[in-house]
């Protein structure tokens, strides 16, 4: 069994509010919709029991084609959302600075966990993704599925993964359309990485 975690294909930049989610609901761009093709080929020959994605667009889109030829429907769950960044979602480096001095200190000295002002600690996003582990596990356990998420919430199941602490989460790079693999060590109570942000050439 293996569990495949992908990032979002590139999305459109502009104002795509969404009253109902904390982030932008950008759609895929057309780049992303010929990035997302690529993952088609990657997963052609994989057994997959279960699409999951999270609330957002742009990771329904990222991965429908493949739905499509595996004849799933991708099931929503919101845990698999990003990670809240509350007020100063849409903020630039100097504003966070000027506005949120203590949030751009621990964000630059990355040596602690912090809030984000009205939003998340890397602690309890982090735990949203460990619950659905915990939760699906003993669904999939012995089947490989697809989870597609976003760039933050991923950094830190890597974190959780690999045992680090979630402030490590910036020292990754998860490129758009990126696929992650693990697969859970039952002997062990443990899981494995397999690949880390694999592209589709």
């Amino acid at each position: 069994m293996s569990w495949y975690i992908v990032r979002h294909a590139e999305k459109e930049p502009g104002d795509f509010y969404n009253p109902h989610l904390r982030h932008q609901d950008q759609p895929i761009s057309l780049k992303g919709r010929q990035d997302a093709q690529k993952l088609c080929s990657f997963f052609a020959e994989k057994q997959i029991s279960a699409i999951y994605v999270s609330s957002y667009q742009r990771t329904r889109q990222t991965i429908e084609e493949v739905a499509g030829r595996l004849e799933l429907a991708p099931l929503v769950d919101a845990r698999l959302n990003e990670i809240d960044n509350g007020c100063i979602e849409g903020l630039n480096d100097q504003e966070l600075y000027q506005e949120y001095p203590d949030i751009w200190t621990a964000y630059r000295e990355r040596k602690f966990d912090f809030r984000f002002p009205g939003g998340e600690t890397g602690i309890e996003a982090q735990q949203r993704i460990i619950n659905f582990l915990i939760e699906k596990l003993p669904q999939h356990g012995a089947e490989s599925i697809i989870l597609v998420s976003h760039d933050g919430l991923i950094r830190l199941l890597m974190c959780y993964i690999l045992n680090l602490p979630v402030f490590n989460r910036w020292n990754f790079r998860i490129d758009t359309c990126g696929i992650m693999e693990v697969t859970y060590q039952k002997d062990f109570n443990a899981w494995k990485l397999i690949r880390f942000n694999q592209a589709c050439l």
